[in-house]
């Protein structure tokens, strides 16, 4: 195969388009402003990109965010310098911590020759102007500035191959106006290739030493225990990680951006880890004598801040399973590291257990089994009381009973996300359950369902957020109906920051919410809606998201009795008055 340079000249914002379309971008999210109208108007009719308009900016970057988790790969988002490095900033931040896959199109809005004069919105930084390239670099993998057209080119092709090698992340490409300018072709210097052989081919080898020491770490272990974390997504790994699992009969519990990655409904589901998670995963790891970690750097929130009690590398043995190097042994020393990529490493690992003489039989049905009924929580009256305001504990019994495992769900921040990650068991088993907990920024559900609906249309797709985060986030429903993209909307209506109000106590500042009419709002976006007033109601409610023409939004009225507390494990009691 040749990378074969183009025979013609053509205008640079047409190369840079065609080269999004031969890395299989399949959507670009933004606002047209600046010096990037050329790009958008270089995407007129394209047929295989589509172009989605968002209302600000934030919802494209959060949009993206999720799409690169649930798919592995990158969205496009595009628009003026200061509203990309302001205002979607939120979502590139989640994206670098999280480890999503994004491409950032941006301009200097410089002015030209007049640069250096600080015009009006320029971000060249120089003297009078602010600074893209410093701005981005904060919240980025890396940035690229571009002054030429034929280096604007391969800028672009350069950003798809950063944002998807090693640990993914958000790459931005800013232009400078004079690389938009004019034509490349085949007398560019340096000269314009095709794409496909810049991107990334991921290396699929097996390093067998390694493996086989691990394998007689885990076949000779009397209680072994899998953790999952949020790079089993990214890595498109989830089905290798429930074969192996199941094959071997080992309790799975995950990490707080893991959740979803194994299906909390399976009998060897221990659930979330944590200081919020369920007291079932807690138990199970810290009872642990052998610990596989797999695409997880095993962070501070993950381990209630490395407390002993959970994970000791003194009384542990670990193995990690990690595609970033500097990933590995980030927090803990590990004994044994397994570098690549997860969905080959997993099932070569079963190969060499399977094939191991002392394997050890493996009791991990019933040690879930007993831990989750030494645990059990969803006995609590709050779970069936059908007394308005709803509790949140019968707000997701409900949801439980009437959402099916093919639907995607996505949540948003604060107390509402706590309630979601430690009572409702997520059941899909690809990775369909996203909240956003790297960055952990509010107004996250909604964009993220949307992004859901566009990688997954055939899915339902449900955001479950509180008041304050739809507030920061309806306006993307104008984007939702305007592009045909029919999500569902629960908002677990409490009228005040919940985390805030019960943090601060009787000396609550800036915590409560006037009452506004969420349904209506949303009817005058173009939206269905309800305002539920019964438990029966918000059945009916959920039993029409798998059949959706328009996103249908749900305004539940909940009640504050539960606040992070009841949730906030023992691991955790130095968290249990304040939160985080």
């Amino acid at each position: 195969m040749t990378a074969a340079a183009p025979d013609a000249d053509r205008r640079v914002a047409d190369a840079i388009v065609n080269v999004l379309a031969e890395a299989g971008v399949a959507a670009v999210l933004g606002m047209p402003g600046g010096y990037t109208g050329s790009l958008f108007s270089a995407l007129h009719g394209h047929p295989t990109i589509r172009t989605v308009q968002v209302r600000e900016e934030s919802i494209g970057s959060a949009m993206a965010e999720a799409y690169g988790r649930l798919t592995g790969r990158p969205l496009v988002v595009m628009g003026q310098g200061e509203w990309i490095a302001g205002n979607a900033g939120q979502g590139f931040l989640e994206a670098l911590m999280g480890s999503s896959p994004i491409v950032i199109l941006t301009d200097l809005s410089d002015g030209g020759t007049l640069s250096h004069h600080g015009p009006y919105q320029s971000g060249t930084g120089d003297y009078g102007a602010w600074d893209a390239r410093s701005a981005l670099a904060g919240v980025t993998k890396r940035v690229m500035v571009s002054h030429d057209a034929a280096q604007a080119v391969q800028h672009v092709q350069l950003a798809l191959k950063h944002a998807l090698t090693g640990e993914p992340g958000p790459v931005a490409v800013v232009f400078h106006s004079a690389s938009l300018r004019g034509a490349v072709g085949p007398s560019s210097k340096p000269r314009i290739y095709a794409t496909e052989r810049y991107l990334p081919r991921p290396w699929r080898g097996v390093d067998h030493a390694a493996v086989a020491a691990a394998a007689a770490a885990l076949a000779g272990a009397d209680r072994p225990v899998i953790i999952a974390g949020n790079g089993v997504r990214v890595g498109q790994a989830t089905a290798e990680l429930a074969a192996f699992a199941r094959a071997l009969g080992i309790p799975v519990v995950t990490t707080a951006s893991g959740k979803g990655t194994f299906p909390e409904t399976d009998p060897l589901a221990g659930g979330v880890m944590g200081p919020f998670g369920w007291p079932s995963a807690n138990e199970l790891v810290g009872s642990a004598d052998v610990v596989l970690a797999v695409g997880t750097k095993l962070g501070p929130h993950d381990t209630a801040d490395e407390t002993v009690d959970l994970l000791d590398p003194a009384r542990q043995e670990m193995i990690q399973i990690e595609l970033e190097p500097l990933n590995a042994a980030w927090t803990y020393p590990v004994d044994h590291v397994l570098l690549g990529d997860a969905a080959v490493l997993v099932p070569a690992l079963l190969d060499a257990i399977v094939a191991h003489p002392g394997r050890r039989a493996e009791n991990g049905l019933a040690r879930v089994a007993d831990a989750l009924a030494r645990n059990d929580e969803w006995s609590a009256p709050e779970f069936t009381s059908d007394a308005v305001p709803l509790a949140p504990q019968r707000v997701i019994s409900v949801l439980q009973e009437h959402y099916g495992a093919d639907g995607c769900v996505s949540c948003d921040a604060g107390e509402n996300r706590l309630f979601m990650m430690h009572w409702y068991r997520s059941q899909s088993p690809d990775g369909g359950y996203l909240q956003p907990a790297a960055g952990g920024g509010m107004g996250y559900a909604v964009p993220a369902a949307m992004a859901a609906k566009l990688a997954r249309p055939d899915r339902p797709s449900l955001a479950v957020c509180g008041d304050g985060g739809f507030a920061m986030s309806m306006h993307a429903l104008m984007t939702a109906v305007q592009e045909q993209l029919p999500i569902g909307v629960l908002v677990l209506n409490n009228g005040a920051l919940g985390w805030v109000l019960h943090g601060m106590g009787a000396k609550a500042v800036a915590a409560s919410f006037a009452s506004f009419d969420h349904a209506a709002i949303a009817r005058a976006i173009g939206c269905d809606s309800v305002s539920v007033t019964s438990v029966s109601e918000l059945r009916e409610a959920l039993g029409r998201l798998g059949d959706l023409e328009r996103p249908l939004v749900i305004d539940v009225p909940t009640s504050l009795a539960t606040s992070f507390r009841d949730v906030t494990q023992d691991i955790a009691r130095q968290r249990r008055d304040t939160g985080y």
